[in-house]
């Protein structure tokens, strides 16, 4: 049995599973897709928004906390849990070090981005340059990983965490992470709020299988 069953294989996945395994924790990650679609949407992604007090390496100028909150409440309108969403801010003026030491690059903005360059630290490769280093060091720091293994439902007990259930696979675990909330190629799921729209997809995999039970019978035991 591990320690840490983590179900997901984008950025949040792969976060939680080196800094569990960081910790000394055995970890299985699972990821839906395989090898060659691993990530999610997390590969077309392209930068990182972080707080910072002074010029740095790649950004100009100064971001400090409270223009970066207020920022977020513009586009959450309101709806942000301000104790987290300041603990966020906060870290992300660190985090840049710790994703290095796992193989991350990053690089000024290119011309037509110039506008955030005091903002946002962008990947040097993009997206898939960031997956790729992050599966890179977990396989090197000994994290197991699983690829084409969608989970369907999550088996707990009053609340707690219990297995993981992939197809007639019934994984055990300590404890589990679910990092697996994408949702951008769920027609159904999409056509709810967009409508027509719906029909914009992103990664084929990103249909989060595991989300819908899983999802359920958290905020139920809650």
């Amino acid at each position: 049995m591990v320690d840490v069953l983590v179900i997901g294989g984008g950025n949040a996945a792969l976060c939680a599973a080196l800094t569990a395994r960081e910790a000394g924790a055995s970890v299985l990650l699972l990821e839906a897709a395989p090898r060659e679609w691993r990530g999610g949407n997390s590969q077309h992604t392209r930068n990182l928004r972080c707080m910072h007090d002074a010029p740095q390496d790649v950004l100009v100028d100064s971001y400090p906390e409270e223009e970066y909150w207020q920022d977020l409440l513009r586009v959450t309108e309101g709806n942000t849990n301000e104790a987290l969403a300041r603990l966020v801010i906060r870290t992300s003026s660190q985090c840049r070090d710790w994703m290095r030491q796992h193989g991350v690059n990053f690089q000024p903005p290119l011309s037509g981005a110039l506008h955030v360059a005091r903002t946002n630290a962008f990947f040097m490769g993009g997206g898939k340059a960031l997956i790729n280093a992050y599966y890179r060091s977990a396989e090197q720091m000994g994290v197991k990983i699983r690829y084409n293994t969608p989970v369907q439902a999550l088996e707990l007990d009053n609340g707690e965490f219990v297995a993981a259930l992939a197809g007639e696979e019934r994984i055990v675990a300590k404890t589990c992470v679910l990092a697996a909330g994408g949702f951008e190629s769920n027609r159904e799921w999409l056509r709810e709020a967009w409508d027509r729209m719906s029909a914009v997809n992103g990664q084929p995999i990103t249909f989060s299988s595991a989300a819908p039970a899983s999802i359920r019978a958290c905020c139920s035991s809650l």
